[in-house]
C-alpha cells in the first residue's frame, strides 16, 4: 500500500469509522413493521424470543417472523435469553446448577446452528447480588464454548457509576455485574444505560450518560462497550413519572392537546420534550430524537465505544432512522 495512503488512513477520525448498531427487538408487531422498513441500516438485530422457564427448559421462540424476515433480508441476527419474568430466584437455581448451565449453554449452540445465529446475548437481569461472583463464572463458562463453535457472544448490563460494596444495604439490580470480569469473558456488553433511575426527566439524559461511561469506561475496554440507546419516551405528569410511550403515540397525543402546548429541545439534557395540558394536569413526554442520536453518537466517538445498542424496534423517532442512512452514505 503507498506510504501516503497509510498515513492518511491513520489520520481518519474515529467518526469516519461506522459504529455498530444493534437493534433489539421485542414480540410487537410495530417492530416487525420497522425491521422491515429499515433492514438496510440494521448491523445486528436482536430479538427478545427466549426464555429459560421455571422447570428449567427454554422456550420456543415467542415470535419467529423475526427469525425468518432478518433471514430473509440477510440481516445477522444474535437474539437475547432471559430468565422467566426475571426471576431473582430462577436465576440463582440456575447459577448453582451446572447441569441446567450446560442444557443453557448446549441448546444455544444447537439453535445457533440450526437458525444460524451470529451469536447470543445473555440478558438476564434482578440477579441477587450475593450471586455476582457465580454470574460471573457462568459467562465465563459460556464464552469458551461459544468461542470453540464460531459464535459470538455478548451480555446486557444493568448500569452503575460507583463501586460494588457486598455489604451494603443499597443494593439494585446492578449490583450482580462485575463488569471487568464480563468484558474479559465476552466479545462485548451492551450498556443498559436507558432508564436512569433517579431521571427528574429523559430516559437517558446526556450527563447521565456521561457520568455512567466516565465509571465504566475504567472497569472495561471502551472498545468492548456498546452504549444503550432508548427509543421510547417516559411521560411524566403533574411532576410524578407515569410510564412509558413510543414517540408515535408522544409526538400524537401533543398534536391533539388543546392547551398550555410546548415542544422543543433541552440540549443540556440532550432530549426532545413535548408539553401539554392533559385532564387539568401538566404533561411532559420526554423522548430521545434525531438530534438526541447524534450527541450520543458524538460520545461514542469520544469514547471510541464499540457501537449501540437500541432499545427497541417500533418506538422510535422515524427521523432517527433518516439520520442511520445519512451517516452510513458518509461512509
Amino acid at each position: 500500500m503507498n506510504k501516503i495512503l497509510i498515513v492518511a488512513l491513520l489520520l481518519l477520525p474515529f467518526s469516519s469509522v461506522s459504529a455498530e448498531g444493534i437493534f433489539y427487538f421485542f414480540n410487537n408487531k410495530n417492530g416487525l413493521n420497522d425491521f422491515k422498513k429499515n433492514y438496510e441500516h440494521i448491523d445486528i438485530v436482536a430479538p427478545q424470543i427466549y426464555e429459560v422457564e421455571q422447570d428449567l427448559s427454554i422456550s420456543k421462540p415467542l415470535n419467529k417472523k423475526i427469525i425468518t424476515e432478518a433471514k430473509r433480508k440477510s440481516v445477522p441476527t444474535m437474539p437475547l435469553i432471559v430468565q422467566d419474568k426475571f426471576d431473582k430466584v430462577l436465576m440463582s437455581t440456575i447459577l448453582i446448577t451446572p447441569s441446567a448451565q450446560d442444557k443453557i449453554i448446549d441448546f444455544m449452540i444447537k439453535e445457533a446452528k440450526r437458525q444460524k445465529y451470529v451469536g447470543w446475548q445473555f440478558d438476564f437481569e434482578n440477579i441477587n447480588h450475593l450471586d455476582r461472583d457465580m454470574y460471573s463464572d457462568f459467562v465465563a463458562k459460556t464464552y469458551k464454548k461459544m468461542k470453540e463453535n464460531g459464535l459470538q457472544f455478548s451480555v446486557a448490563v444493568i448500569v452503575r457509576d460507583r463501586d460494588y460494596e457486598r455489604n451494603s444495604k443499597n443494593q439494585d439490580w446492578s449490583s450482580a455485574y462485575d463488569y471487568k470480569k464480563l468484558a474479559a469473558n465476552s466479545d462485548f456488553l451492551s450498556l443498559m444505560t436507558y432508564d436512569d433511575p433517579k431521571t427528574e426527566g429523559p430516559v437517558a439524559s446526556i450527563p447521565y450518560v456521561e457520568r455512567i461511561l466516565k465509571y465504566i469506561t475504567k472497569q472495561a475496554p471502551a472498545q468492548k462497550l456498546s452504549l444503550g440507546i432508548p427509543f421510547y419516551c417516559y411521560v411524566w405528569q403533574d411532576g410524578k413519572k407515569i410510564g412509558t410511550a413510543t414517540y408515535e403515540i408522544a409526538e400524537k397525543n401533543y398534536k391533539k392537546a388543546k392547551k398550555g402546548k410546548t415542544r422543543g429541545f433541552d440540549e443540556a439534557l440532550g432530549a426532545e420534550y413535548f408539553k401539554y395540558v392533559k385532564d387539568k394536569m401538566e404533561t411532559i413526554v420526554w423522548c430521545d430524537n434525531e438530534e438526541s442520536f447524534n450527541l450520543k453518537q458524538e460520545i461514542i466517538s469520544k469514547y471510541n465505544m464499540r457501537g449501540y445498542s437500541v432499545w427497541a424496534l417500533g418506538q422510535g423517532a422515524n427521523k432517527i432512522w433518516n439520520e442511520i442512512g445519512s451517516q452510513i452514505a458518509e461512509m
